[in-house]
């Protein structure tokens, strides 16, 4: 049935705005939301980065089922986390900026993280092996 579809679930996320705009808050190409609307079915994360900013669960997005407004999050106190009043003020500074450039800004954000987390990974994985080369040298 034509309502159970995700192309019909996103058509209705979609809304007045258009599609080019959609793509755009989503931070995918339009090209892609359009192959969704058309029925091609999306990987996990990139539905769930339309479920996000359409501020709709994403149970619903993806079967249908469930409530469709998504639960807002449970209040908490972060003071005690560290670097927790520098993260508040990077959320304000990206409340007040344009969406495209917000998402660029937390698109580096997370990219440096990644190459940090990698970077400690392989640092990890050298100190190891060096460990076993010195381990093995013992036992020649």
């Amino acid at each position: 049935m034509e309502s159970d579809t995700l192309a019909k679930r996103l058509r209705e996320c979609i809304g007045d705005e258009t599609v080019s705009a959609f793509a755009r808050k989503v931070g995918l190409p339009e090209a892609t939301i359009r192959s969704y609307l058309d029925g091609k079915k999306p990987v996990y994360d990139k539905l769930a980065r339309i479920a996000d900013a359409a501020g709709v669960s994403l149970d619903w997005l993806a079967t249908g089922r469930g409530q469709k407004a998504r639960k807002p999050a449970p209040e908490q106190d972060f003071s005690a986390v560290p670097y927790a009043r520098r993260l508040e003020k990077i959320g304000l500074l990206l409340a007040d900026m344009p969406d495209q450039e917000a998402a660029a800004f937390l698109d580096d954000v997370f990219a440096r993280a990644r190459s940090a987390a990698e970077a400690a990974e392989l640092r990890r994985a050298l100190a190891d092996l060096r460990a076993e080369v010195e381990r093995l040298k013992k036992s020649a």
